[in-house]
């Protein structure tokens, strides 16, 4: 009897695995990709004795001042000091095509919020998730349907694609990171493609949508150069009610994004934005910004950056009540931030980063500006 149980169990268990394997096979077969990245590091910043105005936020991450102001794990107070080591993210992008013409794709992004900033950020975020598929007009329309990084900017939404190690507060307060809604995708030319979306809201997308209309968005880009070291220029523009409590009073954004290959070892980059948010039982909101973004290739292994950026809030709300959607920088205030970054490639997908940082917060009014300065360290390796 304990040799037919023994038998019985063996047969069984072998059924199982080939079961097990055989729909295991079929389910990572066929188009099935997945790729990723880790950004980890430390770094210390000084802030001097005036009360924090700035604070920023791209719906998912909030941004203090300075370097290290994304993975403070709290307000940072007058004359304080921060020493941390953090983990930016660890991503997983999964991605799975069917045929030529359909694909699906999610972009997750893991940190531990309690070791590298519990107040700014997420222990999980749903960086992207959407499908798309392609139209035979033309030369091929694609079609988008979720949530996707909004084609805007300079600078790319997860930080082991730029430069530096911290982000300006173009990218983390005044423009789109993330965007949850539908978008077109057509390119006329390896020259020249356009970008229509319409989705939920423009800033902070994370938070609830309230009002009945979307907002919409576009970019008209340009490229030139070879592989590798492809040159592009954007033209941007986005439209709508972005208070959250009416379908009136809107939102109007330009934007201009230019990543020049002048040489083969020097890049320019450059963005200009401006920014009206119209009342709702407050003042109406203007916001301007620049950034200068300088790349040198020294080597195979050895580049390094220079990045000015500037922006400037004219009215302190454009809501009775500020919150922090309508108060993008914190507060009415003119900011600038300077970072010099130097990058070593350790191995093909790996990278050592290191970046001073210095940071000037001027609060309308005087007497209260805030100086900032420190420096970060990070290792970034992608799979």
């Amino acid at each position: 009897m304990k040799k037919l149980f023994t038998i019985a169990l063996a047969l069984g268990l072998f059924a199982f695995i080939a079961t097990s394997a055989s729909a295991q096979e079929k389910y990572v077969a066929g188009g099935f990709e997945m790729a990723g990245h880790v950004m980890a590091g430390g770094g210390y910043q000084h802030n001097n004795n005036k009360a924090v105005t700035y604070f920023t936020t791209d719906g998912d991450i909030g941004y203090f001042a300075g370097p290290m102001g994304k993975y403070l794990g709290q307000v940072p107070g007058a004359s304080t000091d921060h020493f941390s080591f953090f983990v930016d993210e660890v991503e997983l992008d999964i991605m799975k095509s069917f045929g030529e013409n359909v694909r699906l794709r999610a972009d997750l992004d893991f940190a531990r919020a309690a070791s590298g900033g519990a107040f700014t950020m997420a222990a999980f975020t749903l960086e992207q998730a959407y499908a798309t598929a392609n139209i035979p007009v033309g030369n091929g329309i694609e079609f988008l349907l979720g949530r996707f990084n909004t084609p805007i900017g300079f600078e790319a939404v997860d930080v082991i694609d730029n430069d530096t190690i911290s982000k300006s507060v173009i990218s983390t307060g005044l423009r789109s990171s993330n965007t949850t809604g539908m978008k077109i995708y057509y390119a006329f030319s390896d020259l020249v493609d356009f970008h229509f979306y319409v989705v939920n809201t423009l800033t902070q997308d994370s938070d609830v949508k309230i009002n009945d209309v979307p907002s919409f968005g576009l970019r008209l880009g340009f490229n030139w150069g070879e592989e590798g070291s492809e040159s592009t220029f954007g033209i941007s523009g986005q439209f709508g009610p972005e208070t959250r409590v009416s379908n009136k009073h809107f939102t109007y954004l330009g934007d201009l994004d230019l990543s020049w290959w002048i040489t083969e070892a020097f890049n320019l980059g450059l963005e200009g934005i401006f920014r009206r948010d119209n009342a709702f039982g407050g003042s109406n909101t203007e916001y301007m910004g620049g950034l200068l973004n300088l790349k040198y290739v020294f080597s195979d292994v050895w580049d390094g950056t220079l990045r000015f950026a500037y922006a400037k809030q004219f009215d302190p709300s454009n809501l009775a009540v500020a919150t922090f959607w309508t108060n993008l920088t914190g507060a009415e205030q003119s900011i600038y931030q300077i970072n010099l970054a130097v990058n070593y490639a350790i191995a093909d997908g790996a990278k050592l980063r290191v970046e001073p940082r210095f940071d000037i917060v001027n609060p309308a009014g005087g007497g209260n500006t805030e100086y900032v300065f420190g420096g970060a360290l990070a290792f970034g390796y992608e799979f």
